[in-house]
């Protein structure tokens, strides 16, 4: 199934610059002056739609969240900043080349 990735879609913003190693996705949404954001790159998931799919379930697990706690956006943010990305690293975050051949196991 491929998914129309020019399609305007509210709160997931495309990242495609020419001059940074980021292509992506973008989920962020704000209500009561409180703010949750998050990355999806294309790298990590093996490519724009599957990276997109795994921005588009995370915008639908934020509104769970919101629908859950109406009042208390902190709260509902709060709770999915703590999920995970289903990735082997934190959200943005991965070893340095050196830091993986360092730990990587002998033959």
């Amino acid at each position: 199934m491929h998914t129309d990735l020019n399609r305007r879609r509210k709160n997931i913003t495309r990242f495609t610059y020419e001059f940074t190693s980021f292509q992506g996705w973008r989920v962020t949404l704000c209500r009561q002056q409180e703010h949750f954001t998050r990355y999806f790159s294309d790298k990590q998931y093996g490519g724009a739609e599957a990276s997109l799919r795994a921005a588009e379930e995370m915008l639908e697990r934020v509104k769970q969240f919101l629908n859950a706690s109406p009042n208390n956006p902190a709260l509902a943010f709060a709770k999915c900043r703590q999920l995970s990305h289903g990735g082997e690293y934190p959200p943005g975050l991965r070893p340095r080349k050196d830091d993986r051949k360092a730990n990587a196991p002998s033959a």
